[in-house]
Parts: structure tokens; sequence; C-alpha cells
């Protein structure tokens, strides 16, 4: 498995601009069915809002207000995240921005046609996904020709190791597009969003500060640009060598739980979401570690990046999965704190801290994980 290609990373969102006064979608669907109900679901406040409307004379209306610009989506007939999907089961729905402005929708007969229009945000969105095209291209094209391999070639080291520097460069253009975009826009909460996300990455965190520095004054008043300047920080106080920076989170009980909690033990920080298919894929890894290794000293502390709305996603996946270590969440999302203290902006992530509280690794997964706890507990 490609170290970074089955991550699931916050550039995987798309994005869009400052928010205003208040929201109004018009809808106008000429094939829609009358009676049929359109679910528009999105979060606000650390909160999933969810509302509803049905279709008449093929038209349908939403309106209200959010403090910043959202991602949201559309279903038709079903609210997903409270009647889950059969399997095989598809659903129509469509993403975009909900933005404080008039966001015009025209469609034929399926919300996945939408067209929209009137709306700045979803119109730059829809210039830095062109900006990204070619970029997407590659990785898509990376992705089919690991897939084409033999399984013993997608294992060998050498193959591997190429598979992930290609993937590398492509991701370090990707982190130039987003920058050059913010540099374009400095008025945009885009370009917030686009900061945030190359802001605790490799080499980024430089001319991201002075990207940050010549945003508008009442971008930086919200909270996801205060949050920029911690990640930049963070490329520095997370590295391998450093004392992992203590934080304390919730668990599912209400009780506080701290990374100092776990000094003069080995300690594995490790972030996840009940969402992320590659975490819970290598979620029977770190079980088997945590069998062979727990009564020799090494612990386990989980951070969830599950969202508002998604507790119960959460608990359900750590009791599937057999994650019996302490678990914490804020429920914030890609905006957990810890997240950005760490400058985790790709899942899984991981952090090994040493009985001193110093980082010693990060981001072992599978054999790699096993390799480092056999050499740390060999003689114990």
């Amino acid at each position: 498995m490609i170290k970074h290609f089955f991550s699931i990373s916050l550039f995987l969102i798309p994005l869009l601009s400052i928010a205003q006064e208040t929201f109004k979608i018009n809808g106008n669907g000429n094939g829609l069915i009358n009676g049929n109900k359109i679910y528009l679901v999105y979060e606000s406040n650390n909160k999933q809002i969810t509302d509803s409307a049905f279709v008449k004379d093929g038209r349908f209306n939403f309106s209200g207000k959010v403090e910043f610009p959202v991602f949201a989506s559309l279903f038709l007939n079903k609210n997903p995240y409270v009647n889950k999907l059969a399997k095989g089961e598809n659903m129509d729905y469509f993403k975009f921005y909900l933005e404080n402005s008039p966001i015009n929708m025209a469609t034929t007969d399926s919300l996945k046609k939408i067209v929209i229009t009137g709306s700045p945000g979803n119109a730059l969105n829809k210039e830095l996904r062109l900006m990204l095209k070619e970029n997407d291209e590659k990785f898509v094209s990376l992705r089919k020709s690991y897939e084409a391999l033999p399984e013993k070639n997608q294992k060998d080291s050498l193959v591997l190791d190429s598979f992930i520097k290609r993937e590398q460069m492509i991701m370090h253009e990707s982190f130039q597009i987003h920058l050059a975009f913010a540099k374009k826009h400095p008025t945009s909460y885009l370009s917030v969003i686009s900061l945030s996300q190359i802001a605790a990455q490799p080499g980024m965190a430089e001319p991201t500060k002075l990207a940050y520095d010549k945003l508008s004054p009442k971008l930086k008043e919200s909270p996801m640009a205060k949050g920029i300047p911690i990640l930049v920080a963070s490329q520095e106080r997370a590295k391998v060598g450093k004392i992992a920076p203590n934080f304390e989170q919730q668990n599912a009980e209400g009780k506080i739980v701290k990374v100092s909690d776990f000094k003069n033990n080995y300690l594995l920080l490790d972030f996840w979401a009940s969402w992320c298919g590659p975490c819970r894929a290598e979620n029977p890894n770190v079980v088997a570690a945590y069998q062979m290794y727990k009564s020799k000293g090494f612990q386990i502390l989980g951070v969830s990046l599950d969202s508002p709305g998604q507790r119960d996603a959460w608990l359900k996946a750590i009791e599937t999965d057999k994650l019996t270590w302490p678990q914490v969440s804020d429920l914030k999302g890609w905006d957990n704190a810890a997240a950005k203290v760490y400058g985790v902006r790709s899942i899984p992530a991981s952090f090994l801290i040493d009985p001193s509280g110093k980082i010693i690794a990060r981001d072992l997964r599978g054999a790699e994980l096993n390799k480092k706890l056999k050499e740390i507990f060999k003689d114990k």
C-alpha cells in the first residue's frame, strides 16, 4: 500500500469564498418530480445543520445564514446521515459551497447535473479547480499506474519508494497552486482555506506566512485564519526530535485526557476518523501492535477528526474496530485543536513519542510500526 495514496487529506475537499449576509438557494429542475424531498446538510458553529424542502413545479428553495462559507450537500429523498445507504445503493446528490449570497441552481432531472450561478464563492472555487485540474489528473494517473502493477511489484520496496517520491512531487505542485491562488485573491475566504491546507506541509511555512500577512484584516478574524499561524508553527514544533506538544481533549465520557498522562511510556498518538477508509484499514495493524506490546510499556491515544453530528459513528467505529485504548475528540473535524498543533492535514497520521516525551518517529504504518516497536522492545 502506498504510504500517501490512501491517506484522506483536506486537499480532497473543494473550496470557496467569504460570507456576507444571508444565503438564498433558488433551485430550478424541470425534470424533478413534484413532491420530491431535498435535504440540505452542512456544518455551522460545530453543529450539523439539516434543512429540507419539497419540489414544487420543478423548483425548490432554501434560505438562512452562515457565519463563514461552509461545505454543503444536497440529497434527493434521503438523508444518508440519518438513514444509512444499503449496500450497492446509489444516491442523487450534489456538493457545493454555501455562502451568504444568492445561489442559483439549474438542472434537468438530477441533482448531480446542477450548474451554479450567482455565487462568487462557487465561481472562485471553479477557478481553483481549473487551476488544479492537470495536477489532479497526475494523481489519478499515478494511482492507476500503481494499481495496474502485479501485487508482487506493489509490495517491492524499491517500486513503492519510486511511487512515493513521484507522489510527493505532485503534492508539492498542488501546494504551489494553492499558494498562487491565495496570493491572487487576498480578500477571498477560499484563500484562507487554501493556506490552511498548505501551512503545515514541508517547506511551505515561510511562503504561507508571507501570503497570510497579505490577507485582508477581516479574513484574519475568522477562526480558520487564526489557526494558520498555529499550523505554520507546527512544522517546527512537531518535528522528530522535539518534545511532543501537550494538549487535552475529552473522551466519550467527558473526561479530560492529556498527552502528559502517558509519560514514562512509549505513546503512539494516532489521528484518524470513522469516515476515513485508509484509517479503518490500518486499524487492525495498530490493534495487533497494541496487543503485542502494551504489557511492555506501549500505549496509544486515538484522536478522532470526526465532525459535529458524527459522535455515534465515532463510537461505533471504536467498537467495531476493537480499539481498546483511550480515544478523544473535540468533534470539530479538520478544525480539531490537537490536529492543528501537530500540523495534521491528512489522515491517518501518527507520532511515536518516547518515555521522555520526545517525538522519535511519525506516520509509521503496518510493517514499519511493527519493525520500530520490535526494535524498541527487543530487550524488554
